[in-house]
C-alpha cells in the first residue's frame, strides 16, 4: 500500500494539548488533525510547490505580492482562522508588529494577552535559536513561498477552542491549506487558505514568554518545513519530528510523556483522534530513544533527520531507510524502544536498555505482576504497541515453559514475544529470548473454532463470540541463575505497508499466555489438581441475573476463578475437571447465563489439547 491511501493532514496540528489546570487525557472536541485530514483527502502538493526555478508561477496577484513585500509595521490584515470549539472558520483581524530576516509577526486586534508578549525577546529567540536549529535538522522551507515572500508569517492569537469550559486547548497549528491557491481546494471542501506560509500560536491560556510558548513555535515550524519536503508523510512521523525539534531547541521534555504512561500500549504509528495527548508523548519518546541510542552528536542527528524528512518513503519505510546505516530496522528498534521504556532506570546494564542521562527516571508501568505458577493471563495489544508483564521467579524452579496464542486480524498482524531475565539487585539484564515458532494454527488463515481468550467480549456474556483465527507458539527455557524477575513483553506488529490511517481505526489484537514450571508439572502429574466446586458454580448461576456493577464485577471474578482452577488442573495432569464443569452446566435447565462460561471452558479444553 502506498502513501495515497493515507488521509493527508491539511493541518499538522497541536504542538501541545493541555487542560487549563493539568494535562488533559482527551483530544479537543474539534477532532484536530483528523478533521482536516478528511477534508484534504486526495489532495496533491500545491502546484507551485511541484515546479521549480523560473518556470514557477507565483500564486498571488502581482499587486498582492508587492503589498506583502513592502509590508510595514502597523499594517492590518484579516486572516481566516479556525474555531476548534464549534468547527467553523472565522475572520481574525491583526496588526503587523515586528519583522525580521525570517518572520513577520502579527498580533490579534483586541487581544489583551498579546500586550504581555516580549516582542524583542521573541524575535531574538526566533532568529538566534528556533529558526537556525530547526532548519539545520529538518531543512528549509520553500523560498519564496506561495506569497512571493521569503519570510514566514506568525499570527499570535487566542485560538478558539474549549479552554473556557476547562477542557483541552490548542496551543498552535500549521494549516497546510494556507499553501494552496483557492482554486486548488476541492469544491465543497471546508478548507480555507490565507495564501502564505503561516503559523498560528495561542496566547490564552498558553503562557506567553515561556519555554513552552517558544516550544510550540518550534514544533509548528517543523511541520511547515516537513510539509514542503514531503507533503505525503504520515502524521506520527511528522509529529515525532516536531516533538523532538523542541528538544533540539533546548526547551526540555514535553509534558505529554506522562500521558503515555497512562496508556503504555498505545500504537506508535496510529495517530488516533481519541488519544492524541499520549500520541504526542509516545512519538517524542520514540525519537528521544533514537537520539540516545544512535545519534550521539549533532552532526549525526542532522544527517539522520535531514534524510528522514527529505525521503519520499513514508512511515515505517522511511525509518527503515534512515536506520539502515546502523545495521538495524524499524521493527527491531521499535522492540528495543519499548524494552527501554519499561525497564529504564539509572545504572541498568546493558545501557542500551536505558534513556541514559536524557530521561533517567522515566518508565512505563507493567501490565501485570505474577508470583505463582502455573499462571495464565489474557490481554490485548495495539498494532505497533506493547504490553509488559513482570513475573517473579522465586517459585519458578530451574526451567519454565511459556505458551502464547494470539488472534489474527484482517490487517495481517503478527506478534513478537520477548522474555527478559533480570537481576534486579545488580540492575542487570541476564538473558533475552524470543518465542520464534509463533505461526498460524491453520493454513491460509482460514477460520477455526475459538481456542483461547475467555471473556473476549468484555463482560457481555450473552453476546455470541465470532470465530477467530489464531497464531500460536511456545518456548521452554532454563531460568538463569540470579535472575529474580522475568519481564515478558508482547509486541503487536503489522506489515510496513499498512498505512497509519488504517491502523488508527483498527482494534487491539487479543492474546493469551500460559506459564508453568516444567519440573513442577511433571512431579504433580499423578495428582488430581483443583476439584469441582459446586458452590462456585451455584454462585455463578445466581449472579447471572444481577446486572448491577457489583454483581457484574463478582460474576467476572467467579468466571476467572473457575477458569484458573481448570487451568491449574490441566497443568497438574487433571484433564477431567473441565469436563465435570461442562457436564454440570449441560444438566442445568436454563443455560443462558452460563453460555459464556461454557464457551470459555471449551476454549480451555481445546487450547490444552492443542498443546499436547
Amino acid at each position: 500500500m502506498q502513501k495515497k491511501f493515507r488521509l493527508l493532514a491539511l493541518t499538522a496540528l497541536i504542538s501541545g494539548i493541555f487542560s487549563s489546570g493539568a494535562m488533559a487525557a482527551n483530544p479537543p472536541a474539534a477532532g484536530g488533525t483528523h478533521y482536516f485530514s478528511a477534508q484534504a483527502k486526495g489532495m496533491k502538493a500545491p502546484a507551485w510547490q511541484r515546479t521549480s526555478g523560473s518556470s514557477r508561477t507565483l500564486c498571488n496577484t502581482l499587486s498582492a505580492a508587492e503589498k506583502l513585500l513592502r509590508a510595514q509595521v502597523g499594517d492590518k490584515e484579516t486572516f481566516a482562522t479556525f474555531n476548534f470549539g464549534n468547527n467553523t472558520w472565522e475572520q481574525t483581524e491583526a496588526s503587523l508588529v515586528a519583522t525580521s530576516d525570517n518572520f513577520l509577526i502579527y498580533l490579534e486586534e483586541g487581544n489583551q494577552r498579546c500586550r504581555e508578549i516580549d516582542i524583542a525577546r521573541l524575535i531574538d529567540e526566533l532568529e538566534k535559536n528556533i529558526y537556525p536549529t530547526t532548519t539545520r535538522y529538518f531543512g528549509r522551507e520553500n523560498r519564496p513561498g506561495i506569497d512571493s515572500e521569503e519570510r514566514i508569517t506568525i499570527l499570535l492569537m487566542d485560538i478558539k477552542d474549549n479552554a473556557a469550559q476547562g477542557k483541552t486547548y490548542t496551543s498552535g497549528y500549521f494549516n497546510r491549506g494556507d499553501c494552496y491557491r483557492p482554486d486548488e481546494i476541492p469544491a465543497g471542501s471546508n478548507l480555507k487558505s490565507n495564501q502564505r506560509e503561516m503559523l498560528y500560536i495561542d496566547t490564552d491560556p498558553s503562557e506567553v514568554n515561556t519555554p513552552e510558548f517558544f516550544a510550540t513555535i518550534a514544533h509548528e515550524l517543523q511541520h511547515l518545513i516537513h510539509f514542503h519536503h514531503d507533503a505525503d508523510e504520515y502524521d506520527w512521523v511528522d509529529e515525532g519530528c516536531a516533538q523532538i525539534n523542541t528538544w533540539f531547541c533546548g526547551y526540555g521534555h514535553p509534558r505529554q510523556i506522562s500521558a503515555f504512561q497512562k496508556t503504555p500500549d498505545n500504537s506508535l504509528v496510529a495517530w488516533s483522534a481519541w488519544n492524541q495527548v499520549a500520541n504526542y508523548g509516545q512519538t517524542y519518546l520514540w525519537n528521544i530513544y533514537l537520539v540516545n541510542r544512535f545519534l550521539k552528536t549533532a552532526d549525526e542527528r542532522q544527517k539522520f533527520y535531514n534524510s528522514l524528512v527529505s525521503s519520499k518513503k513514508a512511515g515505517i519505510d522511511g525509518f527503515n531507510h534512515a536506520l539502515s546505516q546502523f545495521k538495524t530496522n524499524f521493527s527491531d528498534a521499535f522492540a528495543n524502544f519499548y524494552i527501554t521504556s519499561f525497564l529504564n532506570q539509572p545504572e541498568l546494564k546493558p545501557s542500551a536498555y536505558t534513556f541514559g542521562k536524557l530521561l533517567p527516571d522515566y518508565s512505563l508501568p507493567a501490565s501485570g505482576y505474577f508470583t505463582s505458577f502455573p499462571a495464565m493471563f489474557r490481554d490485548s495489544v495495539s498494532i505497533w504497541g506493547a504490553d509488559m508483564f513482570k513475573v517473579n521467579l522465586a517459585a519458578a524452579g530451574s526451567q519454565i515453559r511459556v505458551d502464547f496464542a494470539g488472534d489474527l486480524t484482517n490487517l495481517d498482524n503478527q506478534f513478537e514475544v520477548i522474555l527478559l531475565f533480570v537481576n534486579e539487585v545488580d540492575k542487570k539484564v541476564t538473558g533475552r529470548h524470543h518465542i520464534t515458532n509463533i505461526k498460524a494454527t491453520t493454513p491460509r488463515r482460514t477460520g477455526i473454532s475459538r481456542v483461547m481468550l475467555p471473556g473476549h467480549n468484555n463482560g457481555d456474556y450473552d453476546f455470541p463470540t465470532p470465530t477467530v483465527r489464531t497464531q500460536m507458539g511456545h518456548i521452554e527455557i532454563a531460568v538463569p541463575e540470579n535472575a529474580g524477575m522475568m519481564y515478558l513483553m508482547v509486541v503487536g506488529k503489522a506489515p510496513a505497508d499498512v498505512p497509519d490511517s488504517m491502523l488508527a481505526w483498527s482494534g487491539k489484537a487479543n492474546y493469551r499466555i500460559d506459564i508453568k514450571t516444567i519440573e513442577a508439572a511433571a512431579a504433580a502429574a499423578p495428582a488430581t489438581g483443583a476439584g469441582f466446586s459446586a458452590n462456585l458454580l451455584t454462585q455463578y448461576i445466581d449472579l447471572g441475573s444481577d446486572y448491577s456493577a457489583a454483581g457484574i464485577g463478582h460474576l467476572e471474578a467467579l468466571h476467572k476463578e473457575i477458569l484458573n482452577d481448570v487451568n491449574t488442573a490441566f497443568a497438574s495432569g487433571n484433564n477431567e475437571l473441565a469436563d465435570e464443569y461442562l457436564d454440570r452446566i449441560a444438566a442445568c435447565e436454563d443455560t443462558k447465563h452460563l453460555a459464556a462460561l461454557q464457551r470459555d471452558l471449551l476454549a480451555q479444553k481445546t487450547f490444552h489439547q492443542l498443546q499436547q
